[in-house]
């Protein structure tokens, strides 16, 4: 019975934050296909919302909904460059100790899904552009009152879309770097860390029954064969 892989993105996948550079993009306004006076506009509406968000007007979430509202705006009918410029740059801090795992996944020879609180804006793309089929990420067409997809509403997303490809009973292997994929690791049997080394430690406490690994291994999980593959001990 083979593995199933979970990806984090942001500080896994990636060595970066992507919503950090998708604001940036935002602020820059480079939409070619806008006028000045449009692009000024929706750079001054990003920059206005940050602004909120560090006076402590608004939380993270409620940014989030409002820079997706304004990244929609300012991409109609561009057909899709912002966003492909967006992930040609982020494509370029792939870590690299994961290439050989994603070219895999790519290739059909390893199950993977990439689950991330990103939003699908570009994350459904990139998630593409990186050969993973199969992304969860923040819808991007969302009430205001729809969560990100991260904690325990990205656990539960995972668990569903497992039980509809019938994959619910194969072992899982997660890739992950942040405290807030804590549910995940909780339902998974082995764990790589790409997060502070040290933090294995307090980890190895919380989830006695849980395989950690530092993230720099994951180049190891590669078919046919392997302990990570064949042994059933990795269920969760």
């Amino acid at each position: 019975m083979h593995s199933v892989v979970i990806l984090d993105l942001d500080g896994t996948v990636l060595s970066v934050n992507s919503f950090r550079l998708w604001v940036t993009q935002m602020l820059r306004a480079h939409y070619p296909h806008l006028s000045p006076h449009r692009r000024l506009g929706l750079a001054l509406r990003a920059g206005g919302a940050l602004a909120a968000r560090k006076a402590g007007l608004i939380d993270h979430e409620t940014l989030k909904w409002r820079l997706q509202g304004i990244w929609q705006q300012a991409t109609d009918g561009d057909g899709g460059a912002s966003m492909q410029a967006l992930n040609d740059r982020l494509y370029r801090h792939v870590r690299p100790e994961l290439v050989t795992l994603l070219e895999a996944v790519a290739d059909g020879r390893i199950d993977a899904v990439l689950a991330t609180a990103a939003v699908a804006d570009y994350a459904g793309d990139l998630g593409r552009q990186l050969g993973v089929p199969h992304v969860l990420a923040t819808p991007a067409h969302r009430a205001r009152h729809v969560p990100s997809n991260v904690g325990t509403h990205k656990r539960d997303a995972v668990l569903d879309f497992l039980t509809r490809r019938g994959w619910q009973h194969r072992p899982r292997i997660l890739f992950t770097d942040h405290e807030d994929d804590l549910p995940l690791i909780e339902v998974c049997g082995t764990v790589y860390w790409f997060g502070e080394e040290h933090e294995l430690f307090d980890l190895a406490g919380r989830f006695p029954g849980t395989l950690l690994r530092p993230g720099s291994r994951g180049s190891e999980i590669l078919p046919p064969g392997g302990d990570e593959w064949q042994d059933r001990r990795h269920q969760c």
